[in-house]
């Protein structure tokens, strides 16, 4: 009669080792999920697109939420990603490696333009200036990094906005009237959606004077592997200087500017 083959038990700290693993994998896949989406995740959609089964996905997902990665829309039923998951993005932005990359494309930027160049991400409901070279030009407007600007009357915020959906664009603003800044800034929808209709044919976004008095701001997108834009390079400097040269002099070198920051990071990642 054959030997029975006994049954092999793995160690308990293997079997610990690879449980922990599999968790792990669970939630850099709902934290990928959450971070890629343009808008708040429905427990159904996260369970749908990652096909974990709901009690895991609940599970997983309150515990980012007590952690702090990630938090229920005003409603509760949503979920997005949380200040400090944004943050954590923004650091991995600013890796010596890649930021250098970034700064070098900028620097030649401002050499061809001859004004102060801002790198720009969305944060939450607002414009973050990540980076910034300056130029040497005697008038020019100074922004500390970090600083973080509205939507609706700056060029990066319009070209965010651009590329939401109406819906989205109402979640992120509130209610109209928009606070005003000068005498230029759009305050309501019904304005602010023809302009964002005319950027997105455009392909650039225009700030003239909209939210600093005398200061012109010009941004285009730079585009992400998904053909979205998770960030914007602007060029910023005083109407009487800017309005001395065309609109062309500036978007070209700005979209070549974006281009070859879009390439170092496909490098990077590959």
């Amino acid at each position: 009669m054959p030997q029975k083959l006994s049954r092999i038990t793995p160690p308990t700290e293997i079997s610990d080792e690879s449980a922990k693993s599999s968790m792990a994998e669970k939630v850099l896949l709902i934290l990928e999920t959450i971070a890629q989406s343009e808008f708040p995740l429905t427990l159904e959609a996260i369970s749908t697109g990652t096909g974990l089964a709901k009690p895991t996905a609940f599970r997983l997902l309150n515990t980012l939420v007590t952690q702090g990665f990630i938090e229920r829309d005003p409603n509760g039923r949503r979920f997005q990603p949380s200040a400090k998951l944004r943050i954590l993005g923004i650091n991995i932005l600013s890796v010596d490696s890649i930021r250098s990359q970034r700064v070098a494309v900028m620097k030649h930027l401002v050499e061809e333009i001859g004004e102060t160049c801002n790198f720009n991400i969305l944060d939450g409901n607002r414009v973050m200036y990540l980076d910034r070279v300056e130029t040497s030009a005697p008038i020019r407007l100074h922004v500390d990094l970090g600083m973080r600007v509205p939507l609706h009357c700056t060029a990066s915020g319009k070209l965010f906005l651009s590329g939401m959906t109406e819906l989205q664009v109402k979640r992120s603003l509130g209610n109209e009237p928009f606070e005003r800044y000068t005498d230029r800034t759009i305050t309501d929808y019904k304005r602010l959606l023809l302009e964002l209709e005319k950027i997105r044919t455009d392909g650039y976004a225009l700030d003239e004077s909209a939210f600093l008095e005398g200061f012109i701001g010009i941004a285009v997108p730079v585009i992400n592997s998904k053909n979205k834009t998770f960030a914007t390079i602007t060029a910023h400097g005083p109407a009487s200087r800017m309005q001395e040269k065309s609109i062309d002099f500036y978007v070209a070198p700005l979209i070549k500017a974006a281009q070859d920051i879009q390439s170092s990071l496909s490098e990077t990642s590959n």
